[in-house]
C-alpha cells in the first residue's frame, strides 16, 4: 500500500472542490475504486472496476493507462477528452480567416524559435490541411502524412498504439514537425512523437493550431487555447451529418 496522489483536471475539480486527492492503495485500479466510493459526484467518470468513461482519459505517472506496464503508481491525473466533460458545450465554428491567423502565429514562434524542419509531418485527418498551411509559410518542399491508431490485440488487455498509415518520406537524420489541427487530450500527438521517433530522426518537435487548457501534451508550438467544441471549416459536412 502507498499513498497516491489523484489530480482532477477541468471540471472535475469543480465537482469535488478539490483538484488533488490522495488515497492509500497497491494500484492504480484500486487508487480510483476508492476515489469512487468515496465521491458519488465522480461515478460516471469510471466504471466500479477503475475503467475510464468514454468521455474521459486516465494518465498514470504521465503515461496513458492502457500503456501502464503496472505497479503501484506516484500520480494519476484523470481529464475530461470530450467537451471538458461539461454538457453545456459551445459549438465555435472555425473561419478560414482564423485559421490563418493560427498558421501565421505557429509559423512565427518556429522561425522566432530558430527551428527549421526538414519535412513536415500532418496527422490524418484533421492535421492534413494544417501542415500543408504551415509547410507553405515555411517554403518546407517535404510533406508526408501518417495515422495513428489503437487497436486491441489477442490476449491484451487494452488498447496499443500502432501505425495505421506510417510516413512515406524518409525521416533518418531529419528535422521533423509534426502538425495537427488540435490537441485535446494529448494522446495523438503523444503517440505520434513516438512513432516518429522510431525513424531515427534528427530532431522532433510538434504544433496544432488549438490546444485544451487539459492537454497532457502541449506541443512545441500552437495559436489558441480553448474549451469549445471546434468545428473546422474542412469537417462542416461530417459536423451536419452528426459523425
Amino acid at each position: 500500500m502507498a499513498r497516491i496522489k489523484i489530480k482532477l483536471m477541468a471540471t472535475l475539480a469543480e465537482r469535488v472542490g478539490r483538484k488533488e486527492i490522495e488515497v492509500e492503495a497497491s494500484d492504480w485500479r484500486e487508487a480510483l475504486m476508492k476515489l469512487r466510493e468515496e465521491h458519488d459526484s465522480l461515478n460516471e467518470v469510471f466504471s466500479p472496476n477503475g475503467e475510464p468513461a468514454p468521455s474521459y482519459m486516465i494518465f498514470i505517472d504521465g503515461v496513458d493507462y492502457r500503456l501502464y506496464e503496472g505497479g503501484t503508481p506516484k500520480e494519476i491525473v484523470i481529464l475530461p477528452t470530450i467537451h471538458g466533460g461539461s454538457n453545456n458545450v459551445d459549438i465555435e465554428l472555425i473561419e478560414w480567416s482564423t485559421i490563418d491567423e493560427g498558421v501565421e502565429e505557429i509559423v512565427a514562434k518556429v522561425e522566432s524559435s530558430g527551428f527549421k524542419p526538414d519535412v513536415i509531418v500532418g496527422i490524418l485527418r484533421g492535421g492534413v490541411i494544417p501542415a500543408r498551411l504551415v509547410a507553405d509559410r515555411l517554403g518546407v518542399n517535404d510533406i508526408t502524412v501518417m495515422e495513428v491508431k489503437l487497436y486491441k490485440g489477442t490476449g491484451i488487455r487494452g488498447e496499443r498504439p500502432y501505425l495505421r498509415q506510417p510516413p512515406v518520406l524518409s525521416l533518418t537524420d531529419k528535422r521533423v514537425l509534426i502538425v495537427d489541427d488540435i490537441s485535446d487530450s494529448g494522446l495523438t500527438l503523444q503517440l505520434a512523437v513516438e512513432a516518429v521517433n522510431l525513424f531515427m530522426p534528427k530532431e522532433v518537435r510538434t504544433a496544432s493550431i488549438y490546444i485544451k487548457p487539459w492537454t497532457e501534451f502541449v506541443p512545441d508550438y500552437y495559436a489558441f487555447t480553448t474549451r469549445n467544441w471546434i468545428v473546422f471549416p474542412w469537417e462542416r459536412g461530417e459536423y451536419a451529418r452528426g459523425e
